[in-house]
């Protein structure tokens, strides 16, 4: 008998119908592309050789525009969204379950990402280093061009052994501010599992630049004088031994084709199969972003590469850029106090002033962002609210994320070990001994919230797997010690082959299953376990008979 307070099956069925009815094509529900792979797959084999597509990046102001300004407004006009959103409660989902999420509820290993900490831990010693090899630009360097766009100051050098770098000074007063804000979050998101560019803090003197010939004499038609090397290097900062602090940035791989498109496909790009928009690693970044205050994640802090072969095909390759503008970094100095608590055009925040008539406190003004640390400058934990961090432009990923989107986030933030999590700052190298303390006790604080917040939504059981006639799972939050011994409950719908069936509940005193108390006729099994005491949305795990035994044939959470 199922417990009175579950919905009756057909009312999620008539609220969506009803919805859509009134919505017509609504945008939360698009057509899903047709599948290239199997769903069972871990790997998405988007790196098939194909032509070079075009270069192309979405236009900046336009679509800073259409983000900050249009979107917001349409989006407060839409009636058939309010409708959707007011049928939540009665199971209506707004938007589609990603694209790319596999049997398993993963994503699989791609162009885009590629899982590891949550999967198999990365060892603290390789986030010691940082993301990749230690490869540092060998000195004496060679300006070869002025830095052209961006906030920070700097310029695009070749180091001693020929490689070409783009180095961005550190701002006055706050030496590894965006270095050392850089370091840490490249570290991070790479164990995660996305791609991101070979940067390294480094330090550096007036005497290890030379001004190329060409440059100085102005014959491309760009010009750098000594004089104004000296002026350049006077926006920058220097630590204790009177060396500059700055990135510098190790030009990709390939050929650069130019910004992500984060709403739809690359034009050309054969393996690009699923709009961005409904890709679970980009909706599931807004949880691993609120851990690491990176509050700039628009279309330009992406990146499209084409990786050639020789025969001139080749695939496309995703990168994340310039995370320097994480937890109390701006990349032209000290984050404004707004970042990460509202957009830099916020209507709902705009209306509460108006409303109000200016005597609403906002977030960003009871939030303690001071540190007194110039290489962290703003930045907190204790007023951090896993599901009310704010990018500086509203991200359309994001807003199409769902709940088994964040609890997917949610799960790679709880993966990093405090010892992981030292490690990685440590990388950052901070002269401080007071950052270094800081950043490590704000991210270990940070996850716990995200892990408490996202988990008490989706019940944090995964890693199925069947052994011996046993369904065996992990509850995440008792791992991490966020919770303790718990039971469960599991909700079993058998569909004997001969036609019957029937519900029943049965009780967990530990995370193991005995599938031998299924139905011995029965070919398949759908389960719902859910925590018992807890409000958790329950995961739903369908068994097929393989012979003598079962198999896990999908999961899904939230």
């Amino acid at each position: 008998m199922r417990p009175a307070t579950r919905a009756p099956r057909f009312m999620p069925i008539l609220a969506c119908a009803l919805a859509l009815a009134l919505s017509g094509p609504a945008d939360a529900f698009p057509a899903k592309p047709r599948p290239r792979i199997s769903d069972s797959t871990w790997v998405d084999h988007d790196g098939r050789p194909i032509p070079k597509p075009p270069d192309g990046e979405p236009d900046f102001y336009a679509t800073e525009f259409r983000e900050v300004i249009v979107d917001p407004i349409s989006h407060a006009l839409d009636v058939p969204d309010k409708i959707l959103l007011a049928s939540k409660p009665l199971g209506v989902k707004r938007f589609r379950e990603a694209s790319d999420v596999n049997a398993f509820d993963e994503v699989p290993n791609s162009s885009w990402f590629t899982n590891r900490n949550h999967v198999k831990p990365v060892r603290v010693a390789s986030l010691a280093q940082g993301p990749d090899s230690t490869t540092l630009p060998a000195k004496p360097w060679t300006i070869r061009h002025p830095k052209h766009g961006g906030a920070s100051a700097g310029f695009q050098i070749t180091d001693a052994a020929g490689r070409k770098w783009l180095v961005k000074l550190d701002v006055r007063d706050h030496p590894q501010l965006s270095s050392g804000a850089d370091m840490v979050a490249r570290t991070l998101l790479h164990a995660a599992g996305y791609n991101v560019p070979h940067n390294e803090p480094v330090r550096f003197t007036r005497a290890d630049l030379t001004i190329s010939p060409e440059l100085l004499r102005g014959e491309k038609g760009e010009r750098l004088t000594p004089a104004d090397l000296d002026s350049v290097l006077a926006k920058g900062a220097r630590i204790s031994d009177g060396s500059y602090s700055a990135t510098a940035s190790l030009y990709l791989p390939g050929h650069v084709l130019g910004a992500t498109n984060l709403r739809g496909r690359r034009h050309g790009d054969r393996n690009d199969w699923y709009d961005h928009r409904d890709r679970r690693e980009l909706r599931g970044l807004y949880v691993i972003a609120s851990w690491l205050g990176f509050w700039d994640t628009k279309d330009a802090n992406f990146l499209d590469t084409f990786a050639e072969a020789k025969d001139g095909s080749g695939h496309v390759q995703h990168y994340i850029l310039d995370p320097g503008s994480s937890f109390g970094a701006d990349a032209d100095g000290v984050k404004r106090r707004q970042s990460g608590y509202e957009g830099v055009v916020d209507f709902g925040w705009m209306a509460r002033r108006l409303v109000t008539l200016g005597f609403i406190e906002e977030p960003w003004r009871r939030a303690r962002q001071d540190t007194g640390i110039p290489s962290v400058g703003r930045f907190e934990s204790d007023a951090f609210h896993p599901a009310r961090f704010v990018p500086e432009v509203p991200d359309p990923d994001y807003q199409r994320m769902t709940e088994g989107d964040a609890y997917w986030g949610a799960k790679i933030v709880a993966s990093f070990s405090n010892a992981q999590i030292t490690a990685a700052v440590q990388a950052a190298r901070y002269e401080d001994p007071r950052a270094t303390r800081f950043l490590i006790e704000s991210l270990i604080q940070r996850r716990d919230k995200i892990a408490r917040y996202w988990f008490g939504r989706v019940a944090p059981l995964d890693f199925f797997t069947v052994d011996e006639s046993t369904l065996r799972f992990h509850d995440l939050a008792t791992d991490l010690g966020l919770a303790g011994q718990r039971r469960y409950v599991v909700h079993v719908d058998e569909e004997p082959e001969a036609g019957a069936r029937w519900d029943r509940w049965v009780e967990l005193r530990t995370p193991e299953l005995p599938l031998e108390t299924l139905g011995e006729g029965a070919a398949r099994a759908h389960l719902e376990l859910s925590i018992q005491g807890s409000r958790a949305k329950p995961v739903a795990v369908d068994l097929e008979r393989v012979g003598a035994s079962w198999r896990a044939a999908k999961i899904r959470h939230g």
